[in-house]
């Protein structure tokens, strides 16, 4: 990352310009303390990119989450295809006061370690795929991990990621509602009994 902490804040901003209010939630935690900070740091084992570090001062644990009405919350043991259940992303928080453990990136770092991945600073994840997680090593790289495998050096930098997967976050959304509608029609045509 080699934008400036304010160049961060608003390339992330316009990112999520797009993001429809009418379906989506965008919601924050409090900002974390500096004891936080220096815990995380020292357990990732390098400082946090100052840009990031700068961006969760002002939006810790940054959650898109497609509203509940346009796009309901799977029923239990309900099946369908693995994207039907990735209803949000978020980009993970320094942990603070009101920071859900899922949208933690200590919480994720501790998993990353139990599994044998050191030093990766965990970023970015989808809401309901506990499979893959993205994160900046110590040289800045963005990378991909799946299934808790070695991580995957990806092109870009984390704006980058954050705009594809937004995009594919909306576009998911799109393909719900168009799902939803289509079953709607179905029972439509149904006869009682």
């Amino acid at each position: 990352m080699t934008q400036t902490a304010e160049q961060f804040h608003e390339r992330m901003w316009d990112i999520l310009d797009p993001v429809d209010t009418e379906y989506f939630e965008v919601v924050a935690a409090p900002a974390p303390d500096a004891q936080a900070i220096y815990s995380l740091e020292a357990a990732v084992g390098f400082p946090l990119p100052a840009a990031f570090a700068a961006f969760c001062q002002r939006a810790n644990g940054l959650c898109v989450m497609a509203r509940e009405e346009v796009w309901p919350h799977a029923k239990e043991f309900e099946v369908g295809p693995a994207w039907t259940f990735w209803r949000g992303l978020v980009l993970l928080g320094i942990d603070a006061p009101e920071l859900p453990e899922w949208a933690s990136i200590a919480a994720q770092q501790r998993q990353l370690a139990e599994a044998g991945l050191p030093g990766i600073l965990p970023v970015l994840k989808i809401v309901g795929d506990g499979s893959r997680i993205w994160g900046v090593d110590q040289a800045g790289t963005v990378v991909v991990i799946d299934d808790m495998t070695d991580p995957e050096p990806l092109e870009g930098d984390l704006t980058d990621l954050y705009a594809e997967q937004i995009a594919e976050l909306m576009q998911r959304q799109q393909d719900m509602a168009q799902r939803l509608a289509e079953r709607a029609t179905r029972k439509q045509g149904k006869l009682p009994g």
